[in-house]
């Protein structure tokens, strides 16, 4: 783990290393406009973090890390969209981010000193507790099945670790024709979460509909021995799910199992780089359930200084698309994706349920159009 002190040095390292990059004139305009946007920004919120690299307490390390998520984020997705660049400014882009999310990954989130604790650790955890409870980031009541069509519910949550704050997390539950349970991109596990939901029937079918969303899988497959586990196309070929021990039974595609009945469908949208994403239409309530292909993150539930990249990225209300890397990576299979995001449109769903942000609970088909555009028009 990268103690903060040490990240504090890299914060600074990369700045100067960005902005040097960017008075390069091997580099053409935009990139260096890229680079430069990129080194100011990481210079100016790591001065404003409370670690041991800043000087004025404006932000927490856990937001620090999200800034730093979101630029490396941006980093990518200019690599992979700017396409009239030269492939090597492009190539370099793309390998800054890679590597600044490897950093962020391995890094910690709570700081020795800094210039705004002084203060008691409790005195600063109540802050901190008041300023998540100020921003609301999740959709209460947390982790308890909620419904929202005859035999479809939702389980809001949060992801775990430095970014949990930042951005919430669902799961949908669909109760198939025989009673039983399918539980779409499971969330973190909790023994009164499963004793909630094995009143609505027992659970016999675990999803992971795309790369990103099968870490909690584990946990379930412990706590439910029976339930049978349909991954997206490819999922178990990748090394971090092989070495995580996960079981994957079966891969999920457009043909639905016959233990569903006839009340799931799934439609498979493809991307490049090993990408896939199953989404399943609940026929009898004309409800859609996604993953990350559609997004809307609220602006109260977004730490104000990310709001201005968020909406940036298009994945804040109203605009509701995934963010750029994922679209960059989808268009790379431009042609299969967009067949299978016109199948999805003409299932004309009702209500569209995705992992992130205000969900469509009505006049799904029309948002559904409109979080699309990127990939239709």
């Amino acid at each position: 783990m990268i103690p903060t002190r040490l990240h504090g040095a890299i914060d600074y390292a990369v700045s100067a290393a960005l902005i040097g990059l960017s008075a390069s004139r091997a580099f053409p305009g935009p990139v260096r406009r890229v680079l430069a946007t990129a080194g100011a920004g990481h210079a100016s919120y790591s001065v404003l973090t409370d670690y041991e690299g800043g000087f004025h307490p404006a932000l927490t390390m856990r937001e620090h890390l999200a800034l730093d998520t979101a630029g490396a984020l941006a980093l990518c997705g200019a690599g992979l969209l700017m396409r009239s660049q030269p492939a090597g400014a492009r190539a370099l882009l793309l390998g800054i981010g890679l590597a600044e999310l490897a950093v962020i990954a391995t890094s910690g989130a709570t700081p020795v000193s800094g210039p705004g604790q002084n203060a008691s650790p409790a005195a600063r955890l109540t802050g901190h507790d008041e300023a998540i409870s100020a921003r609301q980031v999740g959709y209460p009541p947390l982790d308890t099945p909620k419904p929202v069509a005859e035999n479809v519910f939702i389980v809001d949550s949060l992801l775990p670790g430095p970014l949990g704050a930042v951005l919430p997390v669902r799961m949908t539950v669909i109760r198939l024709p025989d009673g039983s349970l399918l539980v779409h991109s499971p969330t973190r596990f909790s023994d009164p979460l499963k004793q909630k939901l094995e009143e609505l029937g027992p659970i016999l079918h675990l999803v992971a509909p795309s790369l990103a969303h099968w870490r909690f899988l584990e946990e379930w497959q412990h706590a439910c021995p029976s339930a049978i586990t349909w991954a997206a196309p490819g999922l178990g070929e990748r090394a971090a799910v092989r070495r995580s021990g996960v079981r994957l039974d079966h891969e999920l595609r457009d043909a639905p199992p016959l233990t569903w009945g006839d009340a799931v469908r799934p439609v498979t949208v493809e991307g490049a780089m090993g990408f896939h994403e199953v989404a399943l239409f609940h026929t009898p309530t004309r409800t859609l359930v996604l993953t990350d292909l559609a997004m809307r993150l609220e602006p109260p539930k977004v730490p104000a200084l990310l709001r201005p990249l968020i909406r940036m990225f298009g994945t804040m209300a109203p605009d509701s698309m995934p963010p750029p890397y994922l679209r960059a990576v989808v268009k790379q299979r431009r042609r299969q994706a967009a067949d299978a995001a016109r199948r999805l449109l003409d299932l004309r769903p009702e209500r569209v349920i995705f992992a992130h942000g205000r969900w469509f609970d009505q006049d799904g088909a029309a948002e559904l159009r409109h979080s699309l555009r990127w990939l239709l028009d």
